[in-house]
């Protein structure tokens, strides 16, 4: 034995790991860096040692050490944006995603990841992107809802649209995402289409008060005041504290009158 050669140790290391006895390979791989430290295979196999015993710290000091080496390998990016992200290093994070992806990662996995750590930093524009991207292939209502808050609290009401569309698409009994999209089109100024899934959403879910009141709004606005005040009044039986709908309802009888005196 020659316990100055590199690759008895790399070797023994991958004999080691073969066995499943990662400890040893890891002590192995470790004396080859000792006498090889840019070792590129010893680096690679005992950063991925770390990172499966969750020393994500270890792990990414050596993945720093092995881009080093290998300044192109998509795979070793993605895994310390892994590292830094278990670290709470949202920055570093981001920075190796960003690599990643840029030298050919094309798991769309990264694109969630890459999002969640934007958010963590603040960059909540950049973020909506990488979800947007994510949402391609297979989208979810969790992700669409992310998107379309964003673009509402943005007044991006078309694409807040779109996203509510989607969702609808992947399950279209849930009364929720109809009343969001009545209010999207209501806060476009389209009351057609709003009063239109405010009654789809009413359709599946009788007992919301709110999508009620969103419904008498919409009526409102377009003149229709005798539909407003059934709206209305349906939403208060539901919910009695409701001072709105308590206010609204002599409100609408006055001006159905007065509607009554014009014409």
């Amino acid at each position: 034995l020659k316990p100055k050669d590199p690759v008895l140790h790399f070797n023994l290391g991958v004999a080691y790991e073969k066995a499943k006895r990662y400890e040893e390979a890891a002590s192995e791989y470790g004396k080859v860096l000792k006498l090889a430290p840019d070792d590129r295979d010893a680096l690679e196999r005992i950063a991925e040692y770390y990172l499966r015993s969750k020393d994500y710290k270890k792990s990414a000091d050596m993945y720093e050490k092995f881009v080093k080496v290998s300044p192109k390998d998509a795979q070793a990016y993605l895994k310390l944006g892994f590292a830094y992200n278990r670290l709470k290093n949202y920055k570093q994070a981001v920075s190796n995603y960003e690599k990643a992806l840029q030298y050919g990662v094309k798991d769309r996995e990264v694109h969630y990841s890459l999002a969640e750590a934007y958010m963590k930093i603040g960059k909540e524009n950049k973020a909506i992107s990488e979800y947007e991207k994510f949402a391609e292939g297979k989208p979810s209502i969790e992700i669409l809802t992310i998107i379309a808050d964003y673009y509402m609290k943005k007044k991006s009401y078309e694409k807040a649209i779109d996203a509510y569309k989607r969702m609808i698409k992947i399950d279209a009994t849930r009364s929720e995402l109809y009343s969001s999209l009545g209010y999207a089109y209501s806060k476009k100024g389209d009351n057609d289409k709003a009063i239109a899934n405010y009654k789809i959403s009413l359709g599946y879910d009788r007992e919301d008060d709110m999508v009620y009141l969103n419904l008498a709004r919409a009526y409102e606005k377009k003149g229709l005041y005798q539909d407003a005040l059934k709206a209305y009044t349906n939403a208060y039986e539901i919910n009695p504290g409701s001072d709105e709908a308590s206010r609204k309802i002599p409100e609408m009888r006055i001006k159905i009158l007065q509607k009554k005196h014009r014409e």
